[in-house]
């Protein structure tokens, strides 16, 4: 008996539901609040497809770096799974930064999720596994709207590749082909932001009340969100992108087919407009296994119109949506808060540590030869 879910379709009223789900980051000791709000997001929003938008898996847990870590990695992504599975709900995997730190390359995450008859990811090129296209019917059976889903290749400062962008090419314009010469509206979902996200962000000075720092090649300058540019949410730390751009943005919006391209990698970042001629936005972290913005910590909702697939709307479903303000562990999540969540930050630490521990020992010095000389 074959277990595959039935085709994707749209709703007998017109509507199709996604639920985005980024960030899980979740280590062997998976956290009863990740699974709890997972599954009480389920239950009231009964979405007909999850995707996962990467980092279901803390790769850096220090659990999964002992004898047998790998074997830890697939229990891990059971639990993840467990929820979406029991109610049979279709999902779509692509891939972050810290999924392969697990011990487990993508390629061999990939082959697990597929155990699961939910799972609609192909393999279309087994060494890219967590790029992929899947199509929604309409009520007349044939493709209506396409889904993609590009890998960030576990590398959070590399660009999507060249290969990447002639790949989705090349699969909207077959979709084309199929349809009559007519693209499909389609969204896409990848894990890390496009360089682009900055021009949502507004430089102001150091020293500006809740401006933002931000690190790699952009260190030293400091922003706030433009409300003026986003259409809502929330700005709450420095986009981290790629190191260089190959011109993905540009490539997806060249044809009118894409309608927005959502991320996630920044776990305290929400908002979303319009950028190049395409929606782009976040959704934020789900998971309290890793720092986040506490009790905003949410699933972003999508719902496509068969009647008007190039409108769709959006919104974020929260932890506070559900369960009110206070998270059941205050001062785990206080901790996972306050812990450096990029190398950059730690580094910053260490020094901010250093010097205020030389200032420290200096002044105790200039102490003592004050004591000593007032002795004498």
């Amino acid at each position: 008996m074959d277990k595959r879910p039935k085709p994707l379709r749209f709703r007998q009223d017109g509507t199709f539901r996604i639920m985005q789900v980024s960030d899980i980051q979740e280590s062997p000791n998976v956290c009863g609040d990740s699974l709890e709000f997972l599954k009480s997001a389920l239950q009231q929003e009964k979405p007909d497809l999850v995707i996962f938008t990467g980092d279901q898996l803390k790769g850096y847990s220090p659990y999964f770096h002992v004898p047998g870590g790998e074997l830890k990695a697939g229990t891990t992504l059971h639990k993840i799974l467990k929820p979406f599975a029991d109610k049979g709900i279709p999902f779509l995997v692509t891939f972050g930064n810290h999924d392969a730190q697990s011990g487990l390359t993508n390629r061999q995450q990939m082959y697990y999720y597929l155990q699961y008859p939910e799972c609609v990811n192909t393999m279309e090129n087994p060494e890219d596994c967590g790029t992929c296209c899947v199509t929604i019917a309409g009520k007349d059976g044939k493709p209506a709207f396409a889904i993609y889903v590009i890998d960030s290749n576990s590398d959070r400062f590399a660009p999507v590749k060249s290969s990447q962008l002639d790949w989705y090419r090349r699969t909207r314009d077959h979709l084309a082909h199929e349809n009559g010469g007519h693209y499909l509206p389609s969204l896409v979902f990848q894990h890390i932001p496009v360089p682009e996200f900055y021009e949502f962000l507004q430089e102001v000075p150091k020293g500006t009340p809740h401006a933002i720092s931000a690190f790699g090649n952009r260190r030293g300058h400091c922003y706030l969100l433009d409300k003026s540019k986003v259409y809502g949410g929330e700005l709450g730390e420095a986009p981290c992108i790629p190191e260089s751009n190959s011109g993905e943005l540009e490539t997806l919006a060249e044809a009118g087919d894409v309608l927005g391209l959502f991320v996630g990698h920044d776990h305290r970042n929400s908002f979303w407009g319009p950028l190049h001629g395409i929606d782009a936005g976040y959704a934020p972290c789900c998971g309290f296994n890793t720092y986040g913005p506490g009790p905003d910590r949410a699933v972003r909702m999508f719902t496509l119109h068969e009647k008007d697939p190039f409108h769709y709307d959006t919104e974020l479903l929260s932890y506070h949506d559900l369960f009110g303000r206070k998270v059941s562990h205050p001062m785990r999540d206080l901790f996972l808060d306050k812990f450096p969540a990029t190398p950059e930050q730690m580094l910053h630490i260490l020094i901010q540590t250093a010097a205020l521990t030389g200032s420290a020992a200096y002044l105790f010095y200039k102490f003592y030869k004050y004591q000593k000389k007032a002795k004498k």
